[in-house]
């Protein structure tokens, strides 16, 4: 398993600058040094679980928040109409329909054991 450090590096970058925070600023509060968020935001550091949890803080977020969609997975081969159904999405919301389609099937198999 594979961590997407740059996936959360672009988020921290995002939430700050909608808050319309400079990385000094956002350093300050959550008490790092600026050129280790500058290193983080670019993904070339890898921050601890101490810091993810310093900037969620800061940026009055969640863990969850910083560090969604950020575990690299394999991609399986999919038919054109899973494809295009999955178009456009982000991984949020592709999880969350395989969670519903993971439940339906669930369901079906219930229905049919009747």
């Amino acid at each position: 398993m594979e961590i997407d450090y740059t996936a959360i590096g672009l988020r921290i970058r995002k939430l700050r600058t909608q808050k319309l925070w400079t990385q000094e600023k956002l350093s300050e509060k959550a008490e790092i040094a600026p050129d280790y968020l500058c290193r983080i935001e670019s993904g070339k550091k890898h921050p601890s679980l101490k810091t993810i949890l310093k900037l969620a803080h800061a940026l009055d977020t969640t863990t969850d928040d910083l560090l969604i969609d950020v575990q690299k997975v394999e991609r399986h081969a999919f038919g054109k109409e899973e494809k295009s159904i999955l178009a456009g999405c982000t991984e949020k919301q592709k999880r969350f329909m395989v969670t519903i389609c993971e439940k339906i099937k669930k369901e079906i198999i219930n229905y049919e054991g009747i």
